[in-house]
């Protein structure tokens, strides 16, 4: 006779041979995954390397664009302005210059000091400067809030007249060549020689080269000599001569400030 029986089942679950191992395998390929997902959203957000700073080719495009390491941004107006000092937050290029070139709308405002206007006081300790052969050669050179017909301090504020004897003799008295080529008395081709470096970063003592119609230069140009470099680079203290301001002109010198941009290229030796 058969019976039913009643005792309970013992039910157990058998896992299959090599499972554990393809599990173990799948948690090895998730981290992996997952290491490698992270580096590319490390790199993906990291900002990229700022580019070295070239020789403006003084194009215009509108809104921001990069131009030889220089930040520029153009205007519907067909004007644009550009500047070395800047940096990326992120993949977006920031103007640290913001004076000459705007930031863009949301970004924090720029540091103190960054502005192209000078900081409160400006002691000589932080200006570098060069006041070889000037008639004027006072450490006060710079003011708070720079702008471009800002006045000068002290006697950078003052007119005046060279007399040539106190020069290596150059051609040409009067002009605005003159006097940078008077102030480099070992470089006579220092304004069109080729074996002198030419860039958009000044150094005290240069001599400043203008294209036509750039910061008050006329439409064949204009010629000057760099006194001062005010700290952050973009404002800078120059001696010109036969320059049409403050009384100044043919035969006189007279002191300004120009900040960095397109048009202006500055030359060492």
């Amino acid at each position: 006779m058969a019976y039913l029986s009643l005792a309970p089942r013992e039910d157990r679950f058998v896992v299959p041979p090599g499972t554990a191992r393809m599990v173990a395998y799948v948690a090895i390929l998730l981290a992996a995954i997952l290491g490698i997902t992270t580096q590319v959203l490390h790199i993906s957000f990291a900002s990229p390397p700022k580019p070295a700073l070239g020789t403006l080719s003084y194009h215009y495009q509108r809104g921001y664009y990069l131009d030889h390491g220089w930040l520029c941004y153009g205007w519907s107006s067909g004007a644009f302005h550009c500047t070395a000092h800047w940096h990326y937050a992120g993949n977006t290029a920031v103007s640290d210059n913001v004076g000459w070139v705007p930031r863009q709308a949301g970004l924090p405002a720029a540091p103190a000091g960054s502005l192209g206007k000078g900081p409160a006081t400006m002691p000589a300790t932080q200006v570098a400067y060069s006041t070889a052969g000037q008639p004027c050669k006072s450490a006060t050179m710079f003011v708070p809030n720079i702008s471009q017909w800002t006045v000068p301090p002290s006697c950078y504020a003052n007119v005046y007249t060279p007399n040539p004897a106190n020069y290596v003799y150059r051609s040409g008295f009067g002009w605005c060549n003159w006097w940078p080529e008077v102030l480099h008395p070992a470089q006579p081709d220092i304004l069109w020689g080729s074996r002198y470096h030419r860039s958009g970063v000044p150094t005290p003592g240069a001599a400043v080269a203008f294209a036509g119609g750039v910061q008050g230069a006329d439409l064949v140009g204009h010629f000057a000599q760099v006194v001062g470099v005010a700290p952050g680079g973009s404002w800078v203290l120059v001696s010109e001569m036969n320059f049409l301001w403050r009384g100044a002109g043919f035969g006189k010198v007279n002191y300004r400030y120009i900040h960095v941009g397109p048009g202006v290229t500055f030359i060492t030796a």
